[in-house]
Order: C-alpha cells, then structure tokens, then sequence
C-alpha cells in the first residue's frame, strides 16, 4: 500500500512537471545514466548505436525493451551496453550513475546496490548430463553432489543457504554447461529459458542432459543502481515499472520479445 500511495502522489507531480516542461520546449530533460546487461547470448541487436531485443528473442531480450520503455517514459539517454555479469557488478559497485540489470536479490549484495523490481521471477531447475547413471530425484541428493557456479553469481549463496557446501566454479555459465558434459560438476542451476540460450551460444546438444525434477530456487530479477542513485530516484523508477507492468503495453513487450 505504501508504494501504491507514493507512486500515486508521483503520478500527480510527474503530470504537473510534464506540464512545465511543455512551456519550455527547448530544454532537455533526458538524464545520463549509464545501464548495463550481461548473458544476452544472441536476444538481442544493435541498431546504429542502440541495443535493442530481438523480437520472440527470450527473456533478455524483454528485459532489454522493458528498460528501453521505462528508460523512454523517465527522460533517460537510451545508454545500455553488454558486460560480462562480474565485470557489470564491479562497474556499478564503482559508480557513479550506474546500473545493472537483471540481478538476484540476496542477503549478501543488498547493502552494495539500491534495488528496483523485480522485472521477472524465475524458476531454476538442476540440469544434469543425460549420462548420469543414477538420475537426481531428490533434493536431499543434490546436496551430496558438486554443483558448477558461475562467477559472480548468486548461486553459491542461494545454494549454500540450502545446505550445499560442494562448488565447482567456471568463469561464465557456458563454461559451466561444458564442465556439465564433462562431468567435472554433476550439476548446475539454470531456468529452462536460460539453459536453452546456452545451448544455442555453445552449439551444445540438448540431447547431452536431462533437467532434473529437481527445483533449485527462484530467482526474482532486479535492476541494481550505483549506491549514489537518490532514494527518490529510484522511486521514480519503481512508479514507472509498476505503472508499465499495470499497463496493456506490458503484455504487449512480452508478446513480441519474451514469447
């Protein structure tokens, strides 16, 4: 209730300031902020300078036009460029006017960032080699068995706050999947839409594994600001994403990138 309240009183100053500017039409209102996104795979184009999600492309890319549409509504350049994840988390970290998206949510980072969302909440899934003579059915058993975690993300601490305590870490997600076919890890986390990118970008056989019925978690999506970002401000950025995701257009963008 109490967003709804705030986000109101700012629809009703965002109408009368829009009403001021329209007195001023040479003034430029668009802000500089600098977003970055990560594991687009191949969602998402650049048209001239702008990156832009492919339509039917998948989840990145209707993370991309979500932000392109909030980007449009709050007078932001259209300013996003592609990073791997941990590289994206240390530019945001160094600030100023910064940053990421889409990023879980956990106990570890909250203090390093100011937080916006979620845009979307995913289920994850354990996957497996198609190979494995004992298939996993348990979550109990997932415990016992050494998980690959991409750097920098949140895996490690989603997993070990569920009792997990064996890793073995790659430098990027594709590079988990092929310590996967390898069998150097038994097992890795992934949202379904996720692992299909990365057979796409791995030219890996989806015959190669089997996702298990195993659930590892979910994973709620969030735009992570540089820690100078104005509390205002990102309320501002909150009012526009629950405006959005309450509007027809919100369907419409899922349609035509995320479907």
């Amino acid at each position: 209730m109490g967003w709804i309240r705030s986000c109101r009183a700012w629809a009703l100053a965002r109408a009368i300031l829009l009403g001021l500017l329209s007195l001023l039409p040479s003034l430029s209102i668009a802000q500089t902020y600098q977003f970055y996104t990560h594991n687009v795979a191949d969602q998402v184009e650049v048209q001239g300078q702008t990156l832009q999600g492919k339509p039917h492309g998948g989840k990145r890319a209707f993370h991309v036009e979500v932000i392109r549409t909030l980007l449009a509504d709050l007078g932001y350049a259209d300013a996003i460029s592609v990073v791997p994840f941990a590289r994206g988390m240390r530019l945001v970290q160094d600030g100023p006017r910064r940053a990421l998206f889409n990023v879980v949510r956990t106990p570890a980072r909250e203090t390093q960032f100011k937080w916006v969302g979620p845009l979307l909440i995913d289920s994850d899934w354990f996957f497996e080699s198609s190979s494995t003579e004992r298939p996993l059915r348990k979550l109990e058993e997932a415990k016992s068995l050494p998980v690959c975690v991409a750097n920098g993300t949140a895996y490690e601490e989603l997993l070990s706050r569920q009792g997990f305590t064996r890793f073995e870490r790659g430098v990027s997600y594709e590079a988990c999947l092929r310590m996967l076919k390898a069998k150097r890890a038994a097992l890795m986390a992934s949202s379904e839409e996720n692992f299909r990118g990365l057979l796409q970008a791995t030219g890996l056989e989806a015959s190669d594994f089997r996702r298990t019925p195993v659930e590892a978690g979910l994973s709620p999506g969030y735009i992570a600001f540089s820690l100078d970002t104005p509390d205002a401000e990102l309320q501002r950025w909150q009012c526009a994403l629950e405006r959005l995701r309450a509007s027809p257009q919100w369907q419409q963008l899922y349609l035509r990138f995320h479907e």
